[in-house]
This record gives C-alpha cells, sequence and structure tokens, in this order.
C-alpha cells in the first residue's frame, strides 16, 4: 500500500511540475500599416534588409486562435551604422505588415555566422 501511495505521490508530482513548466499563450500588442508607411519609417531609420524567412505562427481565425498554424513571410531590417533594427511579418491575406520588435543595438553573436 505504501509503495502505491508512493508511486501516486510521484505522478502527481510530475504531472504538476510538467504543466506549471508548460508555455501559454499571450497577447502583445504590435503595429500594423500598409507597405508604404511601413517602407517609410525603414527609410527614415536607414534599416535595409537582412533576413528573410517564412514564419510559423499562430493567427486568430473565428472565435479566438485558430487550430491551424498560418506560415507567413518575416523579415529583420536593420541598419549597418546605427545598428538599429526592425523585425517584420507580413499577413498577405490583409496586405498587412505588422511590427513585431525595434529597437537598437542589433548584433549577431558568434563566429562561425
Amino acid at each position: 500500500m505504501k509503495m502505491l501511495i508512493a508511486i501516486l505521490v510521484l505522478f502527481t508530482a510530475v504531472a504538476v511540475y510538467t504543466d506549471t513548466k508548460a508555455a501559454e499563450w499571450n497577447q502583445k500588442p504590435v503595429m500594423c500599416a500598409d507597405w508604404e508607411t511601413v517602407k517609410q519609417g525603414l527609410l527614415n531609420r536607414g534599416e535595409i534588409l537582412r533576413f528573410q524567412g517564412t514564419q510559423a505562427t499562430k493567427v486568430y481565425g473565428g472565435e479566438g486562435l485558430s487550430d491551424t498554424t498560418a506560415f507567413i513571410p518575416m523579415s529583420v531590417w536593420v541598419n549597418p551604422k546605427t545598428n538599429s533594427y526592425t523585425i517584420l511579418e507580413f499577413h498577405p491575406s490583409y496586405q498587412s505588415h505588422c511590427i513585431l520588435s525595434f529597437g537598437n543595438d542589433w548584433r549577431i553573436e558568434g563566429e562561425n555566422l
């Protein structure tokens, strides 16, 4: 009986520990605009396109987050002189560019890059 209780306690502890370490979806306000508006901001900051990719992301659909992952273009723009940067995502269905992050002190870490 003591062994059964010990096993039950162990499984409960693992389940609670696993659950408390799970990631959760949060909402972060982002700025979105048409390409001409975003492009003007990039030009004003002297940023040029440095990296592109396709990101896997969650988007809203219907009444909350869609169950289907969306694959949308993303890009990183950097001013090589001032090290300012902007990270964008593009939503083709809305023709909208959203700024995920912008700031200063852009750098690439590591010797082999």
